[in-house]
């Protein structure tokens, strides 16, 4: 258990210190599809968004120059945090700033919630804000130096209103969010106090986000959370099913079209990989195939082959798949 433990924590915390830079011993097979890699950074402090009709990448942008995700969808009013930050935030269960102050934040200290990578209302630490108006203490980054208040005063199909200001803050700064209707979520800075445009591109252009991301093992005790890298499906209209039973060159479209498919983000996540901490080095799981159904109905076949680049480098996924329909 202690092993286990272990080797989860150094795949979680992008680490900056020297590792091993080793290409994994044994790679899946590849078949006769399309191939593609992308560099994160050994960091991962880079993201990808990709068409795999179009077989490219259609954005790269910085995974940590945004805090909240708010839905920009008419009947949309979800907010997600920035996992790939560690941010987590703690309803205060109080609705006027002045009552909000340091104490909160020691009684936040072991309540802090999270979101899952799931993309659900109901699975994200802010969760259905609506329901009570009150504030929220934010945490920043994985280490709590930096915490904000967050108030959501108003929604509608075009907006969100914001109060937001710092512990010591007893007069709310008032912030409006426009709506980016092009995109699945409009994106805030705590930093700049206003929006940042270019996190994601037209929620129409892409199928498959490569980034960064909280995770919770609920069935370790205590839960074990870290950060991990990894794969998320576009929330707008695209689904896939996870394979570990058949053999990549055997899936065909009878097969692709018969599975239960899942519009969870994290249905792909990061789990095709493992972290050997003896070796020092991550391996592609071979059994695990995916299966993808776009917004334009269109299906495909998806494996994993590397996690290196060619010069050994972590941080660059390279992977196979074939357009079924």
């Amino acid at each position: 258990m202690y092993k286990f433990i272990l080797g989860l924590l150094f795949c979680s915390f992008f680490i900056t210190s020297c590792e091993k830079k080793e290409t994994p011993i044994t790679l899946p097979v590849k078949g006769d599809g399309k191939l593609m890699q992308v560099d994160m950074g050994e960091t991962y402090e880079l993201q990808y968004f990709i068409n795999l009709r179009e077989q490219k990448i259609v954005h790269i942008s910085k995974i940590d120059n945004w805090d909240l995700a708010f839905q920009s969808g008419d009947n949309q009013h979800s907010i997600f945090l920035n996992g790939g930050k560690g941010m987590a935030a703690y309803n205060t269960n109080k609705t006027k700033f002045e009552d909000v102050n340091y104490n909160d934040t020691l009684q936040a200290k072991t309540q802090w919630d999270y979101d899952s990578p799931k993309g659900l209302i109901d699975s994200s630490a802010i969760g259905d804000w609506k329901k009570n108006n009150t504030i929220y203490l934010v945490k920043l980054n994985e280490s709590g130096s930096k915490v904000r208040k967050l108030q959501i005063t108003y929604e509608d199909a075009f907006q969100y209103i914001i109060s937001v200001g710092d512990i010591a803050s007893t007069i709310p700064y008032s912030v409006t969010i426009i709506k980016n209707k092009d995109c699945n979520y409009t994106y805030f800075s705590f930093d700049l106090l206003t929006t940042v445009s270019q996190v994601e591109p037209n929620k129409n252009s892409w199928d498959l986000q490569i980034t960064r991301f909280n995770y919770t093992f609920y069935d370790q005790n205590p839960a074990l959370r870290y950060i991990v890298n990894g794969v998320l499906i576009n929330p707008s209209n695209t689904s896939a099913y996870k394979d570990s039973l058949t053999n990549y060159n055997d899936i065909n479209t009878d097969f692709a079209t018969t599975v239960p498919l899942s519009n969870e983000r994290d249905i792909i996540g990061f789990n095709w990989k493992t972290y050997d901490i003896d070796k020092g080095v991550y391996t592609v799981v071979k059994k695990y195939n995916f299966i993808i159904k776009t917004q334009n109905d269109n299906y495909f076949k998806l494996h994993f082959l590397d996690f290196y680049s060619a010069n050994g480098v972590k941080g660059s996924p390279k992977f196979e798949f074939n357009q079924l329909k």
